[in-house]
C-alpha cells in the first residue's frame, strides 16, 4: 500500500515539473497544445476585471510570427492576487478572423476596458486603419468577431450591466441595452451632460466620474469631474481638481480616490479634489490602462516598455506590490524565461487531453492549424461541433449549426426514443416514421 501511495505522490510531482517546465520560447512546450507563457505583449491601453475575478486582456505573442509579422491576437487571463510573481496565464480563445494587411489594420487592439458583460461576453475593441475604431464581441464557440458600434478610442466608455456610459465628443450619454451586433435593435439612448470632449469614464455606485479638456486662453488642461449617473440633459458642474499634462493615459476611481495615469507615473487623489494630498503609486510613465476593484484593495495596471509589457497590482491599503505578468526579454528573449502553459481547457502532464471535443482551427495569418477544446457540458453532452461524428449519439443525432441535435422525430437524453416505435434505415441513416398506416415522416 506505501509503494502504491509513494507512486500515486511520485507521477503527480512528475506531472506538475512537466507542467511548470521553464521555457523561454514556444518550441519548448509541447505545441500546439501548450506554449511559452513569457512572451505576451499586451494591449496596453485596456483591461478588463472579469465577473470570475480574473483580469482578462488581448495579446499577441511575440514568438508567434510568420513573415517578420506578429501572429494572430488572444484574449487571455490572469488570476487578480497571487503570492507568486508570474503566476501562469490562461488562453480564453484565441481571435482567429483578423485580416493580415499590416500591423494595425483590423487587428485586435483592447479589451474595452470594461467588465464582462451581463450575458458572459467580453467587449473587444478593433482598430481600424484609417477608420474609427470597431467595439464588438467574439463567439465563445466560433471565436469570430461581430462588430457592435464604431467610435474614437479616446472616447471612453464604461459598461455597467446591461448599459453602456460612454463619452461621444461633446456629450456623455447612456445606452440601454449595450449594442451586441450591428443589426441589434436601437437601444435607449439618454444624453447625460453636456461636456467638452469627453475622455476618461468610470461608474462608482451612482456617480459617474470623467475627465475633459478644458481650455483656458491658450492652455489645455484636463479636469477631473463627480457626478450623478441619473441626471437627464445636465450641464457639467465645475472640475473637482485638474492637471496641466497634454494626456491622461487611463482613469480609474472608487469611492474615496481618483485614481489617473500620465507620463509621469500612476497618481491617486481624494474624491474631495484635494491636490495637496495627491500621492505618486508609480514612477512608470507607461502606464496605459488602469482597474480598481471595487469589491478588493487591488488596483492594478498594464505598461509597455520597448516590446516589452507587463500587469501589476497594488494593494490600496499597504502599497504591496505584485507582479502578475511580466516580459521584459523581448530586446533579449533567451534571458527571460516563463513556463509552459496548456491551451485552454487542456490538461494532462503534456496538455494533450479534452474533456469534450477537439476541433482544429485554420489560422490564416500564420497559415497553420491549431486545436480548440470545447468541455463537454455538466450534463456530458457536447458544447460544441462541426462534424456529425463528434455527436456521441450519432446516427439518431448530428451537427447543426455547431450543436448536436436529435434526427425528426426522435427524442430522449440519447436521442433514441421513438414514440412510434417505427424506424427504418437508410444509408446507415435511421428515421423516425411518426405516423405508420401508410405515412411516414420520410414522405
Amino acid at each position: 500500500m506505501k509503494i502504491i501511495k509513494f507512486s500515486i505522490i511520485l507521477l503527480i510531482l512528475i506531472i506538475n515539473i512537466i507542467n511548470s517546465k521553464e521555457c523561454t520560447k514556444n518550441h519548448e512546450c509541447n505545441l500546439p497544445y501548450s506554449y511559452c507563457g513569457n512572451g505576451w505583449l499586451i494591449d496596453v491601453r485596456s483591461i478588463g476585471l472579469g465577473r470570475d475575478g480574473k483580469i482578462y486582456f488581448t495579446a499577441r505573442n511575440q514568438f508567434d510570427t510568420s513573415n517578420n509579422q506578429l501572429g494572430p491576437s488572444y484574449l487571455v487571463s490572469v488570476v487578480k492576487d497571487s503570492a507568486e510573481r508570474n503566476p501562469g496565464t490562461t488562453i480564453v480563445y484565441k481571435i482567429i478572423d483578423e485580416q493580415p494587411n499590416g500591423p494595425v489594420y483590423n487587428r485586435v487592439n483592447g479589451i474595452g476596458g470594461v467588465n464582462q458583460l451581463s450575458n458572459g461576453k467580453f467587449l473587444i475593441i478593433k482598430d481600424m486603419y484609417r477608420y474609427l475604431p470597431l467595439y464588438g464581441t467574439i463567439n465563445e464557440q466560433t471565436k469570430k468577431y461581430t462588430t457592435a458600434f464604431k467610435q474614437n478610442f479616446e472616447n471612453s466608455i464604461f459598461i455597467d450591466g446591461d448599459t453602456m456610459y460612454r463619452c461621444i465628443d461633446n456629450r456623455l450619454e447612456s445606452v440601454t441595452p449595450v449594442p451586441l451586433s450591428l443589426d441589434s435593435p436601437s437601444g435607449e439612448t439618454k444624453l447625460l451632460y453636456n461636456t467638452n470632449y469627453c475622455l476618461g469614464l468610470v461608474k462608482v455606485g451612482s456617480n459617474l466620474i470623467f475627465t475633459q479638456r478644458i481650455q483656458i486662453g491658450d492652455q489645455s488642461i484636463i479636469g477631473f469631474y463627480i457626478t450623478v449617473a441619473n441626471c437627464n440633459n445636465c450641464s457639467t458642474p465645475s472640475p473637482m481638481f485638474s492637471v496641466t499634462d497634454p494626456a491622461v493615459y487611463s482613469l480609474a476611481a472608487d469611492k474615496n480616490y481618483f485614481y489617473y495615469s500620465t507620463r509621469n507615473g500612476l497618481f491617486r487623489v481624494p474624491m474631495n479634489g484635494d491636490v495637496s494630498k495627491r500621492m505618486k503609486l508609480s514612477d512608470n510613465p507607461n502606464i496605459k490602462g488602469i482597474l480598481r476593484d471595487q469589491t478588493s484593495s487591488g488596483i492594478y495596471y498594464a505598461s509597455s516598455f520597448g516590446n516589452g509589457s507587463s500587469i501589476i497590482r497594488i494593494d490600496a491599503n499597504d502599497f504591496r506590490i505584485q507582479t502578475l505578468y511580466d516580459y521584459t526579454g523581448a530586446s533579449n528573449p533567451s534571458t527571460s524565461t516563463g513556463t509552459c502553459q496548456c491551451l485552454s481547457a487542456f490538461t494532462g502532464d503534456n496538455c494533450s487531453n479534452c474533456n469534450g471535443t477537439v476541433n482544429w482551427e485554420s489560422d490564416p495569418i500564420t497559415n497553420s492549424n491549431y486545436p480548440v477544446c470545447h468541455p463537454f457540458l455538466p450534463d456530458g453532452s457536447v458544447s460544441y461541433c462541426n462534424q456529425d461524428w463528434q455527436c456521441p449519439n450519432n446516427p439518431y443525432n448530428y451537427c447543426l449549426d455547431n450543436s448536436c441535435v436529435c434526427r425528426k422525430g426522435f427524442g430522449g437524453s440519447t436521442c433514441q426514443y421513438c414514440s412510434s416505435n417505427n424506424v427504418t434505415w437508410s444509408n446507415g441513416i435511421p428515421t423516425c416514421n411518426l405516423y405508420y398506416h401508410g405515412y411516414s415522416t420520410s414522405s
